[in-house]
């Protein structure tokens, strides 16, 4: 059986894993720059080869965040979810015993997060978002949200729709009880 060949972003990630276990702190702190456009050219050694365009904002401004992200978390865990699944998570882990109402204080933020036509605007966003992930233990699945990036704003607005129905999902049976 043939294994399918990495993406690449894949083979990013994984170049950025092994920043993290040579403990290559200066790197790290480069790449963390990535969240601010006043010093993102701190990180632009480590993105420039894998970035199609540099002087295309949308391009750049995808790779900075997924790597100034993976640099703030060290590391990425496939399958997590989507940052609706991340927002939500980090709703509810604040509430737990009512969940609905959790969402409703972090709807605001959620909603703005939808209202981005672009992903650059995305991208300045999400870098809260991240960063209270990383504080709160919410894991990110950075390969999930590079694609999700990249496909933003696209027609069919999946990645939007995607974000919204794992953020407003359904709650388990037992809340439902609960309301009853």
């Amino acid at each position: 059986m043939t294994e399918k060949p990495a993406s690449t972003i894949q083979k990013f990630l994984s170049r950025l894993q092994d920043l993290v276990e040579r403990d290559d702190r200066g790197a790290l702190a480069d790449l963390r720059r990535g969240f601010s456009e006043a010093n993102e050219y701190r990180a632009w050694p480590y993105i420039a080869n894998w970035c199609r365009r540099m002087d295309i904002d949308r391009d750049r401004r995808i790779w900075l965040t997924v790597a100034a992200g993976f640099a703030t978390h060290l590391r990425t865990v496939p399958k997590s979810g989507n940052m609706g699944d991340v927002v939500r998570k980090l709703a509810v882990g604040q509430n737990p015993s009512k969940p609905r109402d959790a969402l409703k204080s972090f709807e605001g933020r959620f909603r703005r997060l939808l209202t981005c036509a672009e992903p650059e605007e995305l991208c300045r966003h999400l870098t809260g978002i991240i960063r209270a992930a990383e504080r709160k233990g919410v894991p990110i699945d950075f390969e999930r949200l590079f694609w999700d990036l990249q496909k933003w704003d696209k027609p069919d607005r999946k990645s939007k729709i995607e974000w919204a129905s794992h953020y407003w999902a359904d709650e388990p049976e037992t809340e439902k009880g609960e309301a009853a």
